[in-house]
């Protein structure tokens, strides 16, 4: 072996020695337990009072979790609750170990992303930050978590920031005085960046709590709310939800037995928003709103979508709370989606699906959606599980109305307050709210607090109903009531109508008076129902015609007018159900009742739906007149005592027992 080999293997021999004591090095560095650095509370104190308290709470977390520090291996997820932040808890798990551990590849501490990113991605790399033997990850109580890191977690934590014996602690350290238990609680609830601002050297403490306190009361009184019992049904939904709720929160029941989600309907300013925030105010829940709008506003599709992720999961950090997602309508049905924006459109469902779906863990979370045009909403979102109730909102009734106006002017008189809820029949809440706002000006104004004559005198102008005009509302509504006892309908619980003055404002689609039905819960609807619902809603316009000659404007003039209820009936009948005279349909994809021009592009379908609509017109008026003495006993005792329910009413209508159809096809 000459001198070139002898060094050569020389050299291998004692690379391969250092390989050997480089291994045996990092075992013994990885066996070795991890150990707290307990004597750097003071350093942190220095720095600001929240270190101090978060430093606390991560020592004592730790303590009471032995094994990431003894085991060769462990990755422990922290959730952090939402009023603290991710950063400083990072910051502070270096203060927690001694500098030689934390500058050796044994241990990692970082922050998990609050959300997915712009394109519904996750801006980490689980591989990297998972490559040491003891990790620690910090994330937001609530936040949806990386597969990877939720698979690799040997335990999911929860960090108890600020309990009373930290607190005490840090106040004697800076000599701030020692607050009562209320005190330390309203603290816990605060932003983290207040403690920096209450626990000052040498300041008592009390004073600046108190203060805050009033800060955020003012807030929260700030935010008007109306009684459940205003929305009617909604309402009592709300009342069983919060039953269910407290059963949950007890253990008693799964998330699974609970309603998860909620559609409320209906027209503009019937209140949709005002009872999402009401819901939440009686829950005594934190509300999130939300609305593609919104959503849009962040920019592109991948903003719109990192937006959309971020408001799920900023629900489901404070659980249980309510996520209200405005003008549901706007996110279009995908059926209909095409041109060059459907791939973008459809993304935007989709992802919203997968919210809506459970997939991103939502328990604890309600969601309450709101919409004009029920219609117009993908199927797919009004599903079990996703939202299954769906809740018509009315407006609001004699005593709901006295109930927003006391809400909105709580000193005024409640003599002024019934008068005015009595003057403003067919009023939304927003119209109320309206006028409440003109009242608070004219008082502002003149310097003066705000009474009931500011009110009464912006109640819009009355007019009186004529005595013709009486007796053509109550020969309408006697039209409805009649055929929908003969058609089997539904069941009437009152036909009523207007004796007194009348608004000549707020309400232009104003009725003058309605019959209340109860219509039962069908699976299947055959021909016969809704062509007799469709004879029915005429009935009102024939009755004019039969016993005054010629009708009125009652039965047209807006989107819920009795026309138009009953073209929007047709088209389904024919476009979507084959109901007319002809077996095809109409896509779903391209069907849209509210679709201004889908008569221009149909032709055919149009003269369907009028052929329908006037063999439904000749059967009402030929039913009408063959129960002409029924008709008008009903309108005259309505002229005169304005409502008829209960065995009044049934006496009246009980002659056409034997006229009754049964509902069967044809």
């Amino acid at each position: 072996m000459n001198e070139a080999d002898i060094v050569a293997q020389a050299l291998r021999e004692a690379t391969e020695r250092f390989r050997r004591a480089t291994n045996a090095y990092r075992d013994v560095v990885t066996k070795r337990p991890l150990k707290l650095n307990r004597h750097a509370a003071r350093e942190v104190l220095a720095s600001a009072p929240r270190l101090f308290l978060g430093y606390c709470a991560l020592v004592r977390l730790l303590k009471s979790y032995p094994e990431f520090l003894a085991r060769k291996s462990s990755v422990v997820v922290v959730t952090v609750p939402r009023n603290w932040s991710l950063e400083d808890m990072e910051h502070l798990a270096g203060m927690c170990f001694k500098d030689e551990d934390r500058n050796t590849t044994r241990f990692n501490a970082f922050c998990h992303p609050t959300a997915r990113n712009r394109k519904g991605l996750w801006d980490i790399t689980p591989q990297v930050q998972l490559a040491y033997p003891k990790v620690l990850v910090f994330a937001l109580h609530g936040a949806e978590l990386h597969p990877e890191i939720e698979a690799a977690a040997d335990a999911v934590l929860a960090l108890d920031l600020s309990p009373n014996k930290h607190l005490d602690a840090l106040a004697k350290l800076l000599g701030t005085g020692v607050n009562n238990d209320d005190e330390k609680e309203f603290l816990r609830r605060q932003q983290a960046a207040f403690m920096d601002s209450v626990f000052r050297v040498g300041r008592p403490s009390a004073p600046m709590i108190a203060r805050l306190s009033e800060l955020t009361y003012k807030r929260k009184k700030s935010g008007k709310h109306l009684p459940l019992a205003t929305f009617g049904e909604a309402g009592i939904w709300a009342e069983n939800l919060q039953a269910d709720l407290r059963a949950w929160q007890a253990g008693a029941i799964p998330w699974s037995e609970i309603d998860r989600g909620v559609l409320v309907h209906g027209p503009p300013g019937t209140g949709k928003t005002s009872f999402a925030v009401s819901l939440a105010a009686h829950l005594g829940v934190p509300l999130v709103s939300a609305s593609l709008a919104q959503w849009q506003s962040a920019g592109h599709l991948g903003d719109l979508l990192r937006v959309m992720y971020a408001d799920f999961s900023k629900a489901r950090g404070d659980t249980p709370s309510v996520l209200f997602i405005d003008e549901m309508d706007a996110l279009g049905d995908r059926r209909k989606f095409s041109g060059q924006s459907a791939q973008y459109c459809t993304e935007v469902v989709n992802a919203l699906l997968e919210a809506l779906d459970g997939t991103m863990n939502r328990e604890g979370v309600v969601v309450v959606a709101a919409s004009n045009y029920p219609d117009r909403i993908d199927p797919a979102f009004l599903r079990s599980g996703r939202l299954e109730r769906h809740i018509e909102l009315p407006r609001p009734t004699l005593a709901a109305r006295a109930a927003i106006i006391e809400l909105y002017l709580p000193d005024i008189s409640p003599e002024a307050i019934r008068e005015a809820a009595g003057r403003l029949q067919g009023a939304t809440g927003a119209d109320i709210e309206y006028l409440a706002r003109r009242a608070r000006r004219i008082a502002r104004t003149e310097g003066r607090p705000v009474s009931s004559n500011d009110l009464l005198r912006e109640l819009p102008p009355r007019v009186h109903l004529s005595k013709r005009d009486l007796w053509r509302v109550c020969v309408h509504e006697a039209g409805h009531a009649v055929l929908a006892r003969l058609f089997n309908v539904g069941v009437i619980a009152s036909v009523e109508v207007v004796t007194g003055d009348h608004p000549t404002e707020l309400s232009p689609d104003q009725a003058h008076g309605q019959v209340i039905l109860a219509k039962p819960d069908a699976l299947l609807e055959s021909e016969t129902s809704l062509r007799g619902d469709i004879a029915m809603r005429l009935g009102g316009m024939v009755a004019e015609e039969l016993f005054l000659g010629d009708r009125s404007t009652t039965s047209g003039g807006s989107e819920r007018s009795d026309l138009s209820l009953v073209t929007e009936l047709a088209i389904r009948m024919i476009g979507t159900y084959g109901m007319g005279r002809s077996l095809g349909v109409i896509p779903g994809r391209l069907l849209d009742p509210a679709d201004e021009h889908l008569f221009e592009r149909n032709p055919g379908l149009q003269r369907e739906v009028d052929f329908l609509l006037k063999t439904e017109h000749k059967r009402a008026k030929q039913t009408l007149e063959s129960h002409r003495d029924v008709v008008l006993a009903l309108a005259k005792a309505l002229e005169s005592d304005g409502r008829l329910v209960g065995d009044q009413l049934q006496a009246l209508l009980a002659p056409l027992e034997q006229g009754l159809v049964s509902d069967t096809t044809p």
